[in-house]
């Protein structure tokens, strides 16, 4: 009777675990590819387009240069990603810091069994075995426990991981920086460009219908015969080129101010005036520092090079992950433990252990991987060499391209000058008739240009001085900023940038300081 109950259990068992072995290998199989259709990639752009210019302050007047700026720092998505990177690498080295502590693990269960667990036994001496079969577990059993784990060599890799995170917050901070002066330069040039069209924004349209309708007119006299072939096809070229280069400036002012829409984080549709500041209002910016100082500065203040220090300790911290993972590896253990078996005397007893592994074969490779390790580190010497020639390099490159364009701004001004004058003869002159429409059209536009010129040049010259500075290292943004609303931080970037064109309240590092 015994036998049939357990031949029954044995067969209710197997039958159960092939149901259940079944229902996997099912599910397994029904699996398949899932395509994303239309209406979930229509729910993704929507949720997409509404992150892209969310939770962004309305522009009220006229930007600023300041302005720009401020909103692509606040707004731009390539700036907030930059910012995401750090708040990761923080993440990450709270998560090393966890890593460094014991491992705890808890555990239960419940275990049943078809049939119960028997045993024979033998006699050493006699060699008799035993026909009385004996029972020492339970057929369900309840088991539980709580096991502390700690690897001493574990530790010690993990508080070296952890010490490579730190510095790896260090430099995601400083490609922030990279990222700050990158967008900058950007929005400097946008800017500009959008800004400098702003004196043709009003005359454009009307000198570009006043040149279509002389057009029109040459075309009726020469067909008319009035004025001989050649004199009209001259004069029918000469204003085709000019209303040509009025649409291209067209064309340009409005991708000028797309490219600074999307920089400001803002929908390329969206309507808004530049403020273009009077030529009589401008600074001429100013460098009243010597040329060794900023090389200092620059090699000290760099992200790049910055970025190299942390990387070397990175290196030297990973030469000894590597040395230190050949070394013997001591575990500690302890639990607390609980087994519901009736046939125990203990049902819960607490253990401690102690266990020394070494592998080896790491002793094989050890002499390898200290090689390894000092030829990176090697590596990382060198690179940061040659970074710091290339960071001196472009330190005398930007500060010869601020002379360069002071000294064209001049005689650009000059032109300027001289341009609008020629404008006024030829004004007058048309006034008194003296002038065909023609020449007025030409004279106007050479005017305008001569204008734009004036402006963009002046552009290149704050976008040298701004690119002096960010080669030196030193950040159009303050380190601190009281708050990081949109009128704060335009403040902060004003104020730096008037002290960047005065050249005044300069962070060089001098000589001495050395």
């Amino acid at each position: 009777m015994t036998t049939d109950v357990s031949d029954r259990g044995s067969k209710l068992y197997g039958k159960l675990l092939g149901g259940v072995a079944l229902v996997i290998l099912l599910g397994g199989c029904s699996i398949q590819p899932q395509f994303i259709t239309k209406d979930e990639q229509k729910k993704l752009v929507r949720a997409d387009r509404a992150d892209m210019f969310a939770d962004q302050e309305a522009i009220t007047g006229p930007v600023t240069l300041e302005e720009a700026i401020a909103r692509a720092i606040k707004y731009n998505l390539n700036y907030r990603l930059s910012m995401m990177e750090v708040v990761l690498k923080n993440g990450e080295l709270d998560l090393e810091h966890v890593n460094m502590l014991p491992r705890v693990a808890a555990s239960a269960g419940w275990i049943t069994r078809s049939n119960d667990n028997l045993n024979n036994s033998r006699n050493v001496a006699t060699g008799v075995v035993s026909n009385n079969p004996s029972i020492s577990q339970d057929r369900d059993r309840n088991t539980a426990d709580l096991t502390m784990t700690w690897n001493v060599l574990d530790f010690g890799v993990s508080y070296l991981q952890a010490k490579q995170n730190s510095d790896q917050v260090f430099i995601a901070q400083e490609k922030k920086r990279s990222m700050i002066n990158q967008i900058v330069q950007q929005v400097r040039t946008a800017y500009w460009r959008a800004a400098t069209t702003t004196p043709l924004a009003k005359e454009v349209q009307p000198l570009l219908l006043q040149a279509q309708k002389a057009l029109q007119d040459s075309q009726v006299t020469e067909r008319k015969r009035l004025v001989a072939p050649l004199v009209s096809l001259g004069y029918q070229k000469g204003l085709v080129e000019i209303i040509r280069n009025l649409e291209q400036v067209q064309n340009d002012m409005m991708v000028a101010k797309v490219e600074l829409a999307l920089l400001m984080g803002l929908p390329p549709t969206t309507e808004f005036e530049v403020v273009l500041p009077s030529m009589d209002q401008v600074v001429i910016p100013k460098v009243n520092f010597d040329v060794l100082d900023m090389e200092r500065t620059a090699l000290v203040n760099r992200p790049e090079l910055r970025e190299e220090a942390y990387q070397k300790r990175i290196t030297a911290l990973e030469s000894r992950k590597a040395l230190l993972r050949l070394m013997p590896g001591l575990t500690f253990n302890a639990g607390i433990n609980y087994d519901s078996n009736s046939y125990l005397v203990n049902n819960q007893w607490n253990e401690a252990g102690m266990r020394v592994s070494w592998s080896l074969i790491n002793l094989v490779s050890g002499p390898t991987i200290k090689q390894i390790s000092k030829a990176h580190e090697e590596i990382g010497d060198f690179r940061r060499v040659a970074l710091a020639v290339a960071v001196i390099t472009q330190v005398h490159v930007a500060y010869q391209d601020f002379l360069r364009r002071e000294h064209a701004y001049k005689h650009i001004s000059m032109l300027n000058d001289i341009e609008q004058r020629i404008y006024g003869h030829i004004k007058n002159a048309s006034l008194a008739n003296a002038q065909t429409p023609l020449q007025e059209i030409r004279g106007k536009l050479a005017a305008l240009l001569a204008e734009v010129s004036h402006y963009q040049s002046y552009a290149e010259l704050d976008s040298a001085i701004s690119n002096l500075y960010v080669t030196m290292g030193l950040n159009p943004v303050p380190e601190v900023i009281e708050s990081d609303d949109l009128y704060t931080l335009k403040t902060a970037i004003g104020d730096v940038m008037r002290q960047w064109n005065r050249g005044e309240n300069i962070a060089l590092i001098k000589a001495e300081s050395f």
